[in-house]
């Protein structure tokens, strides 16, 4: 019995074939870049009598791009905020520094001190925006706002 049972196992074996083959796995990754948040530059109250510039004003906005990918910046705008209810301009400007000596560029531009290009990796990078309203500008009481604003990563 025993003979038979190993007869039977040796002849299934004989019997059963493999036949093997081979894929590729693909993927492709393109240059991308993505602002993945924004914080408003907010100034708070302006006092148009005060003989000192207003530099409380400071937001950013967040981005990732693809490890490798080159990318410039900019930030669009008027540099004037339009008052409500009065339609009085209120100036201002913005730098990547919080010295503000360095302007934000409103046209595409290699991007600030200390922001890589291109990505060393695909972490997520702040972009810091700080403001400024000269002192003594000649406007009435009301809201200043600029809208929109927009932050952009070209790459």
């Amino acid at each position: 019995v025993m003979a038979i049972f190993a007869y039977a196992l040796i002849a299934d074996s004989a019997i059963a074939a493999t036949s093997t083959g081979t894929l590729d796995v693909t993927a492709s990754v393109a240059a991308s870049c993505r602002v993945t948040s924004t914080a408003n530059v907010v100034f708070g109250a302006y006092d148009p009598t005060d003989p000192a510039d207003n530099t409380v004003g400071a937001g950013n906005f967040k981005f990732r791009c693809v490890k490798g990918t080159a990318f410039t910046m900019h930030i669009t705008r008027t540099n004037s905020m339009t008052g409500v209810p009065v339609a009085d301009s209120l100036a201002y400007t913005i730098y990547s520094d919080a010295g503000r000596t360095a302007l934000w560029a409103s046209a595409a531009a290699a991007p600030p001190a200390g922001i890589t290009t291109p990505a060393p990796d695909n972490t997520e990078v702040t972009a810091n925006i700080y403001g400024k309203i000269a002192a003594l500008q000649n406007v009435a009481v009301g809201t200043y706002t600029e809208t929109p604003v927009t932050v952009s990563v070209n790459y």
